[in-house]
């Protein structure tokens, strides 16, 4: 491609800038992204790219070319995209934002509409630099896109607007693919309620595992555990319980489970439990001393930690499949 000089000399004095404030800008915004579980991309633009946008006709001068940096920010869904607005509003110097939805679109069509910002680095102080170009004078873009629509904008991107051929079909299939993913975005912003209207189905193995979520969590509602005790994710600990359960072919106990968890937890005065090993080695020792799983169990490892063997010295020989800490 082709490109005039003035552009290669005005890119070229650019570049150095820009590229001091990708490395900035990468830094903070992957400590942001590794801090909250997204996902991070960025790119510096070439000037084969700058040259094509020059010639859209969209812009009158070079400080309106505001993405010669650019990340993008992939979060789970929609929900989180708020958070991301404040934390780039707090960390960097806002010029402009560019809200999903902001711009008019008619209700039949389906383009490109994640929400992106405008932002420079803030200086710490202002300087006698402050006449010459720096890196505080750079215009650098943040987009905010959900999985899905990352998805789609990498998978179509270059097949349609950067490929060799000028097809309609091709952009009009692109076109539904971003309405697909649109509408997954709204199912998971409304998923809860969008869930209470499914038929539901009475699935024993859900079914089962729901029981034991319901009596963990009155338990501690009624304050019988102590809540450092609390699993991170009460649907993994169900899973995890229930799969102990089914290694004893006890699955069609489940009842019978929750009512000796139950009874043992009533007659144990909270700071009696054991606070040294985890909900699950605690539930299993009950059920052990109860006799309802018996030791040892095929295909099964157990976490069988020092403490719990202190505790509970039943499970010193009793478990021949324990998990090890050795390489």
């Amino acid at each position: 491609m082709i490109y005039p000089p003035i552009l290669d000399r005005q890119y070229q004095q650019y570049h150095p800038l820009v590229e001091e404030v990708a490395k900035r800008v990468k830094s903070t915004m992957l400590n942001f992204c590794d801090h909250k579980g997204y996902a991070l991309t960025s790119r510096i633009k070439t000037i084969e790219s700058l040259a094509e946008k020059i010639e859209t006709g969209r812009f009158k001068k070079w400080s309106e070319l505001n993405d010669l940096f650019a990340c993008t920010v992939i979060i789970p869904s929609l929900s989180q995209e708020q958070e991301v607005i404040e934390f780039c509003q707090n960390t960097f110097n806002l010029k402009k934002i560019v809200k999903r939805g902001q711009n008019k679109k008619s209700p039949d069509t389906f383009i490109f509409d994640s929400t992106r910002i405008y932002v420079q680095l803030r200086r710490a102080e202002d300087t006698d630099l402050d006449k010459f170009l720096s890196i505080f004078d750079i215009v650098f873009e943040i987009q905010i896109k959900s999985a899905f629509e990352h998805a789609w904008a990498v998978s179509t991107h270059d097949l349609v607007y950067k490929g060799s051929k000028v097809d309609w079909k091709r952009v009009r299939l692109a076109a539904q693919i971003k309405a697909t993913v649109e509408q997954l975005d709204t199912v998971i912003m409304a998923f809860d309620q969008i869930a209470l209207t499914m038929q539901d189905n009475d699935y024993p193995e859900i079914k089962r595992k729901c029981q034991i979520a319901v009596a963990t969590q009155e338990l501690f509602a009624q304050q019988k555990i102590p809540q450092e005790l609390q699993p991170k994710d009460i649907t993994r600990f169900c899973d995890n319980l229930y799969g102990v359960i089914v290694s004893a072919n006890k699955e069609d106990k489940v009842q019978e489970v929750i009512k000796s968890i139950r009874k043992k937890v009533n007659s144990t005065p909270s700071r009696q439990i054991p606070r040294s090993i985890s909900l699950l080695q605690y539930f299993l020792a009950i059920l052990v001393e109860d006799k309802i799983i018996v030791l040892p169990l095929d295909k099964h490892c157990f976490h069988i930690t020092e403490e719990l063997i202190a505790l509970y010295p039943i499970f010193r020989d009793s478990v021949n499949s324990i998990f090890q800490y050795d390489m």
